[in-house]
């Protein structure tokens, strides 16, 4: 028999974080919106989980979820607010990556502080636009002397202009392999902007790394014999936040809608009662749980798959949970009408999430129905 139900440990960590996202993150959404900036408590609050920064207990961390759980929690975390879910999940990134794939040093210089010091922000840069996986990354990173050239233009990089520190993803053009630098704040060559008038997301203050540097071997993540493998996995681990980001803020729209269809009265009756908004709704819901259990899917795979096959299965998976987010928050916004459009309602601002986290890894060639959604 196919076990599709969650552990007990995964439930816990479900029923904490819905707690949270609707007694802290729900209240701040505008607040934080607004700001372009999490509230200094709720920061604090969620680096005290543990969930959103994996870092393992001997660099003072409260250790390293599995990534299902990891994948759960932001997702609930997303149903509060996707902006604030975002900026801090996209935060810890470069903690998981530097504690999985780093050296000694590198891991003793950067994870304690990421573990206790709630005013540092950190990023991993991985995209590069429009439906390219890692593997086809156009920024290189390749020997030159003593050091590394690294060039490349990253985008969708949250806290782009204050990460520190920043994990950069490229490939080596003499061998192809998959490698990553860490880079500061005073990297010479390192052009990091915030565009203005951002859809959404705003939190995690998106920009663009445009980069042209040489760096030290200290800096290249792992150093020069890194584990390709490990990195690739890890990588293809942080794709997978994306799908959670976005499915977070589908699940919310749709409770949101539901609610007001029972709530909302059209010729005597709540308009949930027509077909043409019940069965919206209804299958709503089932696209939404069966693109969270292709992700929980997929990140069971992390450490198994094969290479080339895992990156095709975090594309297709992502691309889904985007595409089902999409249309699922824009079948939201036509339930509530005209109400949609306002800010009085909050569907507005998880269709707008939606729509900016299906910009940032979207690949329709990963999903052949894409163009139905």
């Amino acid at each position: 028999m196919f076990d599709l139900s969650i552990s007990p440990e995964n439930q816990a960590i479900a029923d904490v974080v819905a707690a949270v996202a609707v007694d802290r993150l729900d209240g701040a959404a505008r607040e934080a919106e607004a700001a372009a900036s999490v509230p200094a408590p709720i920061w604090s609050a969620l680096l005290e989980l543990g969930l959103t920064s994996p870092i393992d207990e001997d660099h003072g961390g409260g250790g390293v979820p599995d990534p299902v759980s990891q994948l759960i929690a932001i997702e609930g975390l997303a149903a509060g607010d996707p902006g604030i879910a975002a900026a801090v999940a996209w935060s810890g990134q470069a903690a998981l990556a530097i504690g999985r794939c780093g050296t000694a040093a590198q891991r003793s210089h950067w994870l304690p502080t990421l573990a206790a010091d709630p005013n540092v922000r950190a990023a991993c840069a991985v995209y590069e636009g429009f439906g390219r996986a890692p593997s086809e990354s156009a920024t290189s990173i390749t020997a030159e002397g003593s050091g590394w050239r690294v060039r490349g233009v990253k985008v969708a990089v949250a806290f782009a202009e204050e990460a520190n520190p920043l994990v950069l993803i490229g490939v080596d053009p003499a061998d192809g392999r998959l490698r990553a630098v860490v880079l500061g704040p005073d990297n010479l060559g390192v052009r990091r902007t915030t565009p203005s008038g951002r859809l959404a997301l705003t939190a995690a203050r998106l920009g663009t790394v445009d980069i042209d540097t040489v760096v030290d071997e200290a800096a290249l993540l792992g150093g020069p014999d890194a584990d390709t493998g490990a990195l690739a996995r890890v990588v293809s681990q942080l794709r997978l936040t994306t799908g959670a980001l976005a499915l977070g803020a589908a699940r919310r729209a749709t409770d949101y809608a539901s609610q007001y269809a029972r709530e909302r009265m059209a010729f005597g009756k709540p308009i949930a009662a027509f077909q043409g908004v019940s069965f919206m709704m209804a299958e709503a819901r089932m696209q939404i749980e069966a693109s969270r259990l292709e992700l929980w899917h997929v990140a069971t795979r992390l450490d198994s798959a094969p290479i080339g096959e895992l990156e095709r299965s975090v594309s297709t998976a992502v691309n889904y949970a985007t595409s089902i987010a999409m249309g699922v928050t824009r079948d939201a916004v036509q339930v509530l009408g005209g109400h949609g459009f306002i800010e009085d309602h909050p569907v507005e601002r998880w269709y707008r999430s939606a729509a900016v986290l299906g910009s940032i890894d979207f690949d329709p060639t990963c999903i052949p129905f894409a163009a139905a959604l």
